[in-house]
């Protein structure tokens, strides 16, 4: 059976809009957001964390952490060639973003962390990250 063009044409636009406005109430319902504006981004940010903040020694990370007075809280992640291969590089960092990006509000306001791998660890799970994350509740 085949349907005229104007009955195909709308029901292909009424399912887009139902699955776009879905998408953004699902997306305003969590609120769980990493805007660039939360990450560090210029070399003189992580220089600065090096060097005026506190380390931090997890099992399986290591947190750079400088205490600022501003309301909301910056990551950056560092995982230099010998982590291993630009896979497993980026594969950390995607996990290192979603536990912050999950756990931000649980961390005192004003934070500046800078997260890199333990160089004698293999890739953390998503469960051990969460535990080195907790590490920076009471800081």
């Amino acid at each position: 059976m085949r349907l005229s063009q104007a009955n195909e044409n709308r029901q292909g636009t009424s399912n887009c809009q139902s699955t776009t406005k879905i998408r953004t109430e699902e997306i305003d319902s969590v609120k769980l957001q990493f805007p660039k504006s939360r990450r560090l981004r210029s070399r003189d940010e992580f220089r600065r964390v090096k060097k005026y903040g506190k380390r931090i020694t997890g099992r399986t990370v290591i947190f750079d952490v400088l205490t600022e007075k501003f309301p909301y809280r910056l990551l950056g992640v560092t995982a230099s060639k010998r982590f291993g291969n630009a896979v497993a590089r980026n594969r950390f960092k995607r996990l290192i973003r979603e536990a912050f990006r999950t756990q931000q509000y649980l961390l005192p306001p004003g934070l500046i962390i800078n997260v890199s791998p333990r160089t004698n660890e293999s890739m953390p799970t998503f469960q051990e990250i969460l535990e080195d994350f907790s590490l920076l509740y009471v800081t």
